[in-house]
């Protein structure tokens, strides 16, 4: 491709042809240089040895080395120029027709370029296997030890539904008290059947005891006046003779099947010694519902008094004797909560546990039809009632 642009190469060529030429010049010089400084030095042997002065001598030698740096000038070196070119309108026209690619000049890559290295390649990241950790399977908690059994059962009742029968007012059905009750009888399936009142004298002169039936009285625990009511006979129906009106009857004269409650001795059914009767809770429909017993010993400090459910009672034989008795174990006396006058009453009954044959009784009785489980209830229902027991509130 001609014009447009200058070359360097001119450039470049003119440098190499003033190289050329420079480089003898340059060697001459040295020589030269050599030559007078050796010529100076003889010279200064020269006029030394002869008896010259030195100021002579010197003036010689910088004449000398003067002359010869003018002998060959420095050439400067040609300047290069760079040349502006603005083509014509047909080298225009033919530059557009050419191919764009034949048109961008490539530069040569400098030999001396260094290469970059090339990039590190990535390192893979290698991913371990955690280890698999050992499953740690916790030990089974024991399972919780059963509940102890069940050895004694309680109902609570109020103050106002029971009323003690020992030192309790009797009055007659005009308000006029006439004696205290002091003890009760009761026949050898434990149903009482008399009651022992302590009529008072004048001034308590002539007081006396005597027993009574125990139907003749009427029961109210929660009355401001005495808690038991004598009562007459109801009057005669039309064509029917009178009730004759129940009379005292001396102690004494009490039949021997009967045994008295208060102040007797309360066994276990081995014959050990549970406590001594100090009363009985009667309701108002004049059933008893409890014994308290003194369960301490007459030589102990302190008393403590366990109202025993009236349904537990047993009145028993024993060397021709009838005797009181109760299935208390020790455990049971001991668990039994402590009767007290200014708190709830706590009844309470021994639980005897079951054994295989009842509770095989038990799961017959609850697999059977319903008629039989009618019959059954109906037994539990009679015991229950013939025990006297109520429910817990």
């Amino acid at each position: 491709m001609t014009g447009g642009i200058s070359h360097r190469g001119d450039a470049l060529a003119n440098n190499a042809a003033f190289t050329l030429v420079s480089a003898p010049v340059s060697a001459i010089r040295r020589a030269w240089h050599a030559a007078s400084r050796l010529i100076v030095l003889l010279s200064a042997l020269a006029w030394r040895t002869r008896g010259l002065p030195r100021s002579a001598g010197l003036v010689m030698l910088a004449a000398c080395a003067l002359s010869a740096c003018g002998i060959f000038p420095q050439q400067t070196p040609a300047p290069i120029v760079e040349h502006s070119y603005i083509p014509t309108p047909d080298e225009t026209e033919t530059a557009d027709t050419e191919e764009p690619a034949s048109s961008v000049v490539v530069a040569p890559e400098p030999a001396s370029a260094v290469k970059p290295p090339p990039p590190p390649k990535p390192k893979r990241r290698i991913v371990k296997p955690k280890p698999v950790e050992p499953v740690i399977t916790a030990p089974a908690e024991p399972p919780e030890p059963p509940p102890p059994p069940q050895i004694i059962s309680t109902r609570i009742m109020q103050h106002d539904q029971l009323h003690g029968l020992l030192d309790a007012e009797v009055q007659r059905p005009d308000g006029k008290v006439v004696g205290r009750a002091v003890d009760m009888y009761v026949d050898a399936s434990a149903k009482p059947k008399l009651l022992m009142v302590n009529l008072a004298g004048f001034m308590g002169v002539g007081d006396r005891k005597v027993n009574f039936p125990w139907t003749a009285f009427r029961f109210a625990p929660n009355s401001k006046a005495a808690p038991i009511t004598f009562l007459p006979p109801p009057p005669p129906a039309k064509g029917k003779p009178a009730d004759p009106v129940p009379k005292p009857q001396p102690v004494n004269e009490a039949p021997p099947n009967f045994t008295q409650l208060v102040d007797s001795t309360v066994t276990q059914k081995n014959g050990a010694r549970i406590g001594r009767v100090v009363d009985v809770l009667v309701d108002s429909q004049a059933e008893p519902q409890a014994l308290v017993v003194d369960l301490s010993s007459s030589l102990a400090a302190d008393k403590r008094h366990v109202a025993a459910n009236w349904g537990d009672l047993q009145v028993v034989s024993r060397n021709k004797q009838l005797v009181l008795q109760m299935n208390f174990n020790d455990a049971q006396l001991k668990a039994a909560p402590t009767y007290a006058p200014e708190q709830p009453i706590k009844i309470v009954s021994p639980v005897v546990p079951a054994t295989p044959a009842s509770s095989a009784t038990a799961t017959a009785a609850s697999s059977a039809p319903s008629s039989g489980g009618a019959t059954a209830s109906g037994a539990v229902a009679a015991q229950g009632s013939s025990s006297g027991a109520r429910p817990a509130r």
